[in-house]
């Protein structure tokens, strides 16, 4: 019987110093180079600035789509044009232009949207007109102004 208990004890003994070597071992390999620990410093100092680096640079990206988004939308609205004698407005296509003052003539062809009717010469004052077309040309005979919505140019 007595042998029994000095295995049983010897077991026991051999049992818990394997435990505490493992447990050595566990603890031991925390903090190494491929498993560091996480401190407030390495947080402070490597993680967050690389974070506000990232949503600074996520930031200037979508200010820049928001500021091409304006200008875009900007040419949605009327912008007011002053056209000399003899000067000529160049609408692109889907442009839209209200005369309203002046003599102006249309060689090219617009719709005339308050009357539904295609325009082929002089232009009504007070109409809105759109170009159906590319490089459509109203040519003003006496200085005048007109709202014009869409891109263009006056030479």
């Amino acid at each position: 019987m007595k042998r029994n208990r000095w295995t049983t004890r010897l077991l026991c003994g051999a049992l818990i110093l394997a435990t505490l070597v493992v447990a050595v071992a566990a603890a031991g390999s925390q903090g190494t180079q491929d498993n560091p620990l996480v401190t407030l410093e390495y947080l402070n100092e490597k993680v967050l600035p690389e974070i506000l680096e990232q949503v600074d640079r996520k930031v200037a990206e979508r200010t820049k789509e928001l500021e091409k988004t304006l200008e875009e939308s900007q040419k949605a609205v009327f912008q007011s044009v002053e056209a000399g004698k003899d000067k000529t407005v160049t609408l692109a296509a889907g442009s839209q232009l209200l005369l309203r003052s002046g003599v102006a003539h249309c060689a090219d062809g617009l719709i005339d949207l308050t009357t539904g009717e295609a325009v082929w010469g002089e232009l009504s004052l007070n109409h809105l007109y759109i170009a159906t077309g590319d490089k459509l040309k109203v040519t003003f005979s006496e200085k005048g102004s007109a709202m014009v919505q869409g891109s263009y140019t006056v030479k």
